[in-house]
């Protein structure tokens, strides 16, 4: 049988193992790395956690205290909210330009230090906006200003959904939208938007860098390279990038492909599928929902069958480890 080319359709021929068998499962998370690794554990697997991002806040964000004076000063038509932790650092970031006798030249007061009429003034801002969330982690962090009015985009959440949801509203013609970024610029987005005469204002709350150790993240790459681990989970596109980003300082971009192809590729949904494709890695499939636990269920299912497919027999069943064996 011929293996299908769009992983949304390759679904396994035959019942598969309910787990990973006690092979290694390479995970590129960083914050929620203990998540990802207690859920591989669940399914029978070995988690090989290698960071590969760090979250770096923009340490005098002008742009998020210029939002909050446009905000204030009716100059936005709609707001866009990527992500529940960048929401959250947005409102932190941005209320102190909110705050009574506070000059263009205040700086952001950072986490459990904003003051609360600032945020008060932010939500208040917020609601007199039409507000479009990216999922339930951005509509998560509205309830907690006391926000509940906001459209929610559906399932997978790429910028296609953002784009389909906000152009249901009506004509975006000189409509004044502020996107909150989510570490890197959503190029497609802003593009969709414009075409449609929007005028769009990027909202930068941090920005996504290396781990400042980047020695397990080398060695898991160094061990799917050598065909030491055959199941590898992404769940973002800067994961992608950024561990492409080491393997070719490591000299590793070829063996890693082919370590890749050999193996079981997971994706958590279409634009990290994009980001691979577009790196020459092809992922066996998406879960059906794109969340972390169907991923990794998904994953345990049916990683036996697609190696079987694939003729791999390398991986054997691993002893307990939590990271790469020299």
């Amino acid at each position: 049988m011929s293996t299908p080319t769009n992983p949304l359709n390759d679904r396994p021929s035959r019942p598969a193992s309910p787990d990973f068998a006690g092979r290694r499962v390479i995970s590129f998370e960083s914050r929620r790395a203990a998540e990802m690794a207690s859920l591989i554990q669940r399914h029978g697997g070995v988690p090989v956690t290698a960071p590969t991002l760090r979250e770096v806040p923009i340490e005098r964000n002008e742009r998020a205290l210029d939002f909050a004076r446009r905000l204030a000063g009716a100059e936005l038509d709609l707001v866009i909210l990527l992500t529940g932790v960048g929401t959250r650092a947005l409102v932190a970031e941005a209320a102190p330009a909110l705050e009574p006798g506070q000059g263009d030249g205040v700086a952001p007061v950072r986490d459990g230090e904003t003051d609360a009429q600032g945020v008060s003034l932010m939500a208040a801002a917020l609601s007199s906006v039409q507000l479009v969330v990216r999922g339930p982690k951005p509509a998560a962090a509205l309830r907690e200003l006391g926000l509940t009015r906001f459209i929610t985009v559906p399932e997978p959440n790429t910028w296609r959904e953002i784009l389909d949801v906000v152009s249901a509203l009506g004509d975006l013609s000189g409509k004044r939208i502020a996107v909150q970024e989510h570490g890197a610029p959503s190029h497609e987005l802003y593009a969709g938007l414009e075409a449609a005469g929007a005028r769009v204002t990027p909202v930068p709350v941090y920005r996504w860098a290396l781990p400042e150790d980047t020695t397990a993240l080398r060695q898991a790459l160094r061990l799917l390279a050598d065909g030491g681990a055959a199941i590898t989970l992404f769940t973002s596109r800067a994961q992608v990038e950024h561990a492409l980003l080491v393997a070719a300082e490591e000299g590793l971009v070829d063996p890693l492909r082919a370590g890749l192809a050999r193996g079981v590729v997971a994706s958590i949904g279409p634009v990290c599928t994009e980001a691979l494709r577009a790196e020459g890695i092809e992922p066996d499939f998406e879960p059906e929902h794109p969340k972390m636990g169907h991923l990794v269920k998904a994953a345990a299912a049916r990683a036996g069958e697609i190696l079987a497919r694939k003729g791999n027999q390398a991986d054997a069943p691993a002893p307990a480890q939590s990271s790469p064996s020299s």
